[in-house]
């Protein structure tokens, strides 16, 4: 065997993992929501196909507006089995949704806060601004909370969202 022939094979091999890698990573999860048991998770094009809103909201780190295009949260965690309206009361109102994120800036929300009964705003999980795809290092998708008066819970690189029961404590001691 030649050296020629040898790099040839390694090149062809070298493009063939490529390849696989790129082929894995289209078909990889772009973010899950659990509820309990139930797990679903969205690929790229599920996530497009659905509904979405824009907003038009002030970016505290940029010091300027921007129109933010996404799914409202509420829709996906519905798609989860999450109940809203009239079955969130009493002990389901004891559940908060957990965002994760890839640099660990996780983020709690109280469930009702999805909920248009409780609240009038809508949270989104976008993955466009201003018409283009969410920024690198802030994507590809990216939690906007309008009309925090702090953009604390706006989150970026949101990798999954999580339903969890606050448990039910003893009650609190009298001074």
């Amino acid at each position: 065997m030649t050296l020629m022939s040898s790099l040839s094979r390694a090149r062809c091999l070298l493009a063939a993992i490529a390849g696989l890698l790129a082929a894995s990573a289209l078909s990889a999860p772009l973010f899950s929501v659990r509820n309990g048991s139930t797990t679903v998770s969205f690929e790229s094009p599920a996530f497009d196909a659905l509904a979405h809103q824009s907003v038009t909201a002030y970016d505290f780190h940029e010091k300027q507006d921007h129109v933010y295009t996404g799914v409202p949260v509420r829709e996906l965690l519905s798609r989860a089995g999450v109940d809203f309206g009239e079955k969130l009361r009493g002990r389901e109102l004891r559940q908060v949704v957990v965002v994760h994120c890839r640099d660990h800036y996780d983020i709690v929300f109280a469930l009702a806060e999805f909920d248009d009964a409780f609240n009038g705003r809508t949270i989104l999980l976008v993955d466009r601004q201003d018409g283009h795809a969410v920024p690198a290092g802030q994507g590809p998708l990216r939690l906007v909370v309008p009309g925090d008066k702090r953009p604390a819970r706006w989150a970026r690189m949101v990798e999954s969202l999580e339903v969890v029961a606050v448990a039910e404590g003893p009650p609190p001691s009298s001074p």
